[in-house]
């Protein structure tokens, strides 16, 4: 694919042709608002705070003047520039230079074709002058006039906003043409002009959502704030919500992308409140495609309470478009309000249907009918007769229209590349398919019949559509071969997890279950820390079959991690029950030990305390054999944890006492978490200088290295200091940790810790600043599903709490949590204190 040299003048060169057609202005008292500071910026594609300094240098040389003016449709007088005599010498040069600079065409029927600059000028309809080119000119050279109208040209030159509006219009596809939907847009333009509202838009695929969007957004341009995001199957809510975050922080918001950056799994409620809260003074238009696509419940949850919440704005829409005509938003609030409208897209009427055909100007009505009738005004269907044209042959059904007369007319080397695009999840760039054998200036020919699309000037897919017939008719041979190319290209890619998760998607594809067996032996676990739970959607399908024994146990296994983190406890331990025997059978120990200490973990945070000791037990053997001291210590620490819940202090101190002997023994820098558990634990118990011993110890051991453990550290020392009425020292390690604290971005930790500086400050008889640590903890602690530390944290903001009727309303909250999550113990210790409360205690 071959482009042009793209000769772009300077700023100041724009700004001198620019004002060259405004020469016969300069003794006017009324002059053209393109002559102002905000004119000139919109005619050079600058923002207005630009143009002072650019023109500065213009004026010292002589080139222009400046003076006040009466400026059409601007209330009050404004500065306006003029050319020189010298000035307008210099810019008729540079249009000299520019006006044989060749300009690549593209029509709205189409065609498109390569002229000079000049020659461009002349050969379109729309009011564009020689800057309005340039300000649309591309990386590759090219105009499109097909997605540019007289409406969008005014608009672009007449904005008269001084605050810059912001758009984040990424994933939008290049529109190639727009025929008919006039009624459509201007309804969904009433409704989100007339008040702050929700439209939801289904439709089949190809019947024009994509282009409707891009029209939509058309229309509010300079007008709104614009965000349009595309869904993937493959991603999940995160993308839209790091999308939306970017787009607030340009705005000036970032509290959500603050909250995201220490949140892998972000929770709805949450979330839509951050983004609520960004657009509180802003005006603004979100538009999601393809919302059909999404399995995540988490990103649904969230457009359900956004299309509650979008009326409590000023001058703010949210259209959904989606083939699925299921409502998955509410179509009104609890007192009957209507928040979201159902606009379903049909096809195009007979007269727009034709207008996509001028390939077949004589087409007879007989025909047209016959093409209309299969087609059913599908606007993609109609664009792809259009470009084939066809329309002699009468058939049966759309798919054998389709089949035989547009993709039966392609040769061998156009299917092939065609097929290496549309087994990219993603739009892609030439290099992916260096090794396809097919020749890349094919693109050019797909791109004119509409089966492949140029999604940016360097990335290339195809439409769903495109898509599914290609699957639906492509060898089986041919598609591994293919995905097996893609999976080249993501091979050496290990940048970004997203790409990762795109490799392993092509392994799958691409039949080589080694290499991903393999991969997600290596990279899986981490991947799934990392909060990347859309790798459930490739493990879902996978069969035991196609896999060795050891390798189908990880696959069980990393299933049932991301169903753990999903909160969806039934489904996990189903597959952690199905990968234990495989990992016993296959001689698996690490893996073994692995699977029961994660099923007691569920145990634990439903509050199965016997069930979860017992597998902490079988766990302990195997690590006890596999002198596993990290593992094994960890497991005695939380089966201390058990004997303490259940007042057995003797048992507890025995087993922390087989934590003790393993830290003698072993030197792994890796124990000391555990130490520190064991202090907080010995704090607990009333072991005074065994927990300073151990605090110190750890302090001693992280010190100089500014991370969660050595926090952690330094807030038990806190807390022993603190219990020691030491408040002063207590204090000093509490702030150390508190600085600590403030740089981590892991919540599970960062809820840990700030619950031991929460103790600190209540032993040190601190209430009120043990709340707010509380109270914030909460607040990760709720955005993470971290279900047993909401009922700690409420427990223990029931302790501090000294209103008594605000007491018992955490306490009971505490109880509410513990019992859903059937966690025995802990609801007669919380039982027991609600008791207290309300005796006064």
């Amino acid at each position: 694919m071959t482009t042009m040299a793209v000769l772009r003048p300077g700023v100041q060169e724009r700004i001198l042709l620019h004002l060259r057609d405004y020469i016969d202005h300069a003794d006017k008292v009324e002059v053209p608002f393109a002559l102002s500071q905000m004119g000139i910026a919109n005619a050079v594609a600058i923002a207005r705070s630009n143009v002072p300094r650019a023109i500065a240098g213009m004026r010292e040389q002589g080139h222009l003047i400046e003076r006040q003016a009466h400026v059409t449709g601007v209330s009050r007088k404004r500065k306006a520039y003029f050319l020189t005599e010298e000035g307008a010498n210099i810019a008729n040069d540079i249009w000299a230079k520019v006006s044989t600079q060749p300009v690549r065409l593209v029509h709205p029927d189409g065609r498109s074709e390569t002229l000079e600059l000049a020659q461009a000028l002349e050969a379109t309809e729309l009011p564009l002058r020689h800057v309005d080119f340039l300000r649309y000119l591309d990386d590759t050279g090219t105009v499109d006039l097909s997605i540019l109208s007289a409406e969008l040209i005014e608009r672009d030159l007449s904005k008269h906003i001084e605050k810059q509006l912001v758009t984040s219009l990424n994933d939008l596809p290049r529109i190639r043409r727009f025929f008919g939907r006039e009624a459509e847009i201007d309804s969904m333009v009433a409704l989100l002009e007339g008040h702050s509202s929700s439209i939801l838009i289904p439709g089949i695929a190809g019947i024009g959502k994509t282009a409707l969007a891009g029209k939509l957004l058309e229309r509010f341009t300079h007008q709104r704030n614009l965000l349009y995001h595309r869904c993937q199957d493959w991603e999940g809510s995160r993308a839209f919500f790091e999308a939306t975050s970017e787009w607030l922080s340009a705005l000036g918001h970032n509290d959500l992308s603050d909250y995201l950056a220490v949140t892998p799994v972000p929770q709805a409620s949450m979330t839509v409140n951050l983004i609520v809260e960004g657009l509180r003074d802003s005006p603004a238009l979100i538009v999601i495609d393809d919302l059909h696509k999404v399995g995540d419940e988490t990103l649904i949850s969230a457009l359900r309470a956004l299309t509650l919440r979008i009326p409590e704005l000023d001058n703010a829409g949210l259209v959904m478009f989606s083939r699925s005509f299921r409502m998955v938003v509410p179509e009104a609030d609890s007192s009957g309000r209507i928040v979201t409208l159902v606009m379903p897209l049909e096809g195009l009427d007979q007269e727009s249907s034709r207008q996509i055909l001028t390939a077949m100007p004589n087409l007879e009505m007989t025909q047209f009918l016959h093409i209309y009738t299969l087609s059913r005004g599908h606007p993609l269907v109609l664009e792809l007769i259009n470009r084939g044209s066809v329309g002699d042959t009468f058939h049966a059904t759309l798919e054998a229209f389709v089949e035989q007369e547009i993709f039966s007319r392609l040769s061998g080397p156009e299917k092939r590349l065609l097929g290496a695009i549309a087994v990219f999840r993603e739009p892609m760039p030439l290099e992916a398919i260096s090794d396809i054998d097919a020749e890349t200036d094919l693109l050019d020919g797909l791109v004119e019949k509409g089966l492949a699309r140029q999604a940016d000037s360097d990335n290339y897919d195809v439409h769903d559509l495109v898509r599914e017939f290609l699957t639906r008719s492509m060898d089986e041979s041919l598609r591994q071969e293919l995905h097996s190319n893609a999976k080249l290209w993501y091979r050496t890619r290990h940048g970004v997890a997203a790409e990762r998760i795109e490799f392993i998607h092509h392994l799958n594809e691409s039949g080589d279950t080694e290499g991903l067996a393999e991969v997600l032996s290596s990279e899986g676990h981490n991947l799934v820390r990392a909060g990347h739970t859309e790798l459930l959607g490739i493990l879902r399908p996978l069969e035991g079959q196609s896999f060795d024994p050891q390798s189908w146990c990880i696959i069980r296994e990393l299933r049932g991690d991301i169903l753990s983190i999903q909160g969806r406890w039934d489904e996990a331990e189903a597959e952690y029950k199905a990968a234990i025997p495989l990992a016993r059978k296959h001689k698996m120990p690490h893996e073994l030990a692995r699977l029961l200490s994660a099923r007691a973990d569920i145990a634990v945070k439903r509050g199965a305390m016997d069930d979860a000791l017992e597998m902490h037990r079988k766990s302990l053997e195997i690590q006890i054999s596999l002198r596993d001291a990290v593992g094994a210590a960890r497991s005695y620490n939380n089966m201390g944890y058990i004997y303490r819940r259940r007042k057995d202090n003797r048992r507890a101190l025995e087993v922390y006492g087989n934590v003790e002997e393993l830290l003698k023994q072993e030197g792994n820098p890796e124990l000391c978490d555990a130490r520190i558990r064991l202090a907080s634990a010995f704090l607990e118990m009333g072991e005074m200088e065994r927990a300073r011993d151990h605090a110190m110890t750890a302090f001693e051991e992280t010190e100089g290295q500014m991370d969660i453990v050595h926090a952690r550290a330094r807030a038990v020392i806190g807390r022993y200091y603190a219990k020691a009425k030491e408040n002063e020292l207590a204090m000093q390690y509490y702030s150390g940790a508190l600085d600590i604290l403030s740089d981590q971005t892991d919540p599970h930790s960062a809820v840990e810790v700030a619950m031991l500086l929460g103790q600190v400050l209540s032993d040190a008889g601190r209430k009120e600043e043990a709340a707010e640590h509380y109270i914030d903890a909460m607040v990760l602690a709720e955005a993470n599903d971290f279900r047993m530390l909401q009922g700690e944290l409420l427990a223990r903001l029931g302790e501090v709490e000294s209103d008594r009727s605000q007491k018992m309303d955490y306490l009971q909250r505490s109880l509410t949590v513990f019992r859903d999550l059937g966690a025995v113990d802990r609801m007669r210790e919380v039982q027991a204190s609600v008791h207290l409360a309300v005796m006064g205690n």
